[in-house]
C-alpha cells in the first residue's frame, strides 16, 4: 500500500510572513523515520506538498527518503484560512491522492506491517465529545454548509494521524465537503484555531461515516493510547515538551540518529544532512 505524507507551507507564512521556511529538527526526523518505516513495513511513501516546501527537502539533501516528491498543493490552499485550518493542506491532498493510499501524519511512525480492511475507513483512533475540543457545531456560525443539519451530533470523532479511505467515492466527498466547510468558515475569521479544524478533519468524517453507514476501523483503542506499546509513536503530545526543555529534545533527537544507523544504515547520510541544514 501507498503511504503519504502532506506538507503544506501556508500555515507557516500566515504565523512567520518574513522568514524563510524550515522545519524544526525533531519533526523533521521523526517524519524521516516516519517515512522509512514505512517503505520497510507497508510499501512506497510519497511527499505531496507544494513548491516551497519540496525546494527545502532538496536543498536539506532529503529527497531520496520518500519514493517521489509531488508539488500538488496551492501557496494559497485555495482561499482557506490557514491558520485556523492548519491542516486544510492535508484535506486537499486528500482529494487528489490516488486509490489504495494512506494518509499518514509525519509525526506518526508505524513500526509494524498493516492489514487494512478494503471495505471499511481506517483511522489513528477515536475521540471524546470534549466540549472544550469539540463544541456544538452550531456556534461556529458558519454560513453556506447545509449539510450540517443533517449530521448526528452525538458521533465520536476520528483521530486522523492515519487515514485510509479505499472507497475512493466516499473518499471524495468527505474531502470535498470538509473543504466546502473550510471555505465557508474562511468567510468568518475568528481567533479558533483547534475546534473548526478538527470539525473539518476528524469530527465530520465521524459524521459522513454515520450518515453514509460506512464503517470505521481503527489502529488503537482511545481507552489504551496512554498504556505503553510498541507499534506506534505519535509525536503530537510532545512537541511542545520538546520545544520547552532543551534536554528531552536532545535525548530524542540522538535516539533518532541512533535509530538511522541501526535500521537504515543506507540512509545515515541524512543525519549530517538535517543536522547541517536546520
Amino acid at each position: 500500500m501507498n503511504g503519504i505524507h502532506v506538507n503544506s507551507t501556508a500555515p507557516f507564512f500566515a504565523r512567520h510572513p518574513d522568514s524563510n521556511f524550515s522545519i524544526e529538527k525533531f519533526s523533521l526526523y521523526c517524519e524521516v523515520i516516519s517515512a522509512l518505516q514505512w517503505r520497510k513495513m507497508n510499501g512506497d511513501i510519497f511527499m505531496i506538498t507544494d513548491s516551497v516546501a519540496a525546494d527545502y527537502y532538496r536543498k536539506c539533501g532529503l529527497e531520496k527518503v520518500w519514493n517521489g516528491i509531488s508539488e500538488i498543493i496551492p501557496q494559497d490552499i485555495e482561499g482557506i484560512d490557514p491558520l485556523m485550518f492548519w491542516a486544510a493542506g492535508k484535506l486537499i491532498a486528500l482529494r487528489d491522492i490516488p486509490d489504495n493510499a494512506a494518509l499518514v501524519d509525519e509525526d506518526l511512525i508505524i513500526w509494524k506491517t498493516l492489514a487494512l480492511s478494503e471495505t471499511a475507513v481506517t483511522t489513528a483512533h477515536r475521540e471524546y465529545l470534549s466540549p472544550d475540543i469539540y463544541p456544538d457545531p452550531s456556534l461556529f456560525g458558519v454560513q453556506g454548509f447545509p449539510l450540517l443539519d443533517r449530521l448526528d451530533k452525538q458521533v465520536l470523532p476520528c483521530n486522523t494521524a492515519f487515514l485510509y479511505i479505499p472507497d475512493s467515492s466516499f473518499r471524495t466527498f468527505y474531502a470535498n465537503q470538509a473543504i466546502a466547510f473550510m471555505k465557508a468558515a474562511s468567510e468568518n475569521r475568528c481567533d479558533d484555531r483547534l475546534c473548526r479544524m478538527v470539525f473539518a478533519e476528524q469530527r465530520l468524517l465521524a459524521m459522513l461515516c454515520e450518515l453514509t453507514g460506512t464503517e470505521i476501523n481503527t489502529l488503537m483503542d482511545m481507552d489504551r493510547l496512554f498504556i505503553a506499546q510498541d507499534d506506534y509513536t505519535h509525536l503530537w503530545g510532545a512537541k511542545q515538551a520538546m520545544r520547552d526543555n532543551d534536554d528531552y529534545r536532545n535525548g530524542f533527537l540522538e535516539r533518532c540518529r541512533k535509530r538511522i544507523r541501526s535500521d537504515f544504515p543506507e540512509y545515515e547520510y541524512v543525519i549530517e544532512a538535517i543536522d547541517s541544514n536546520i
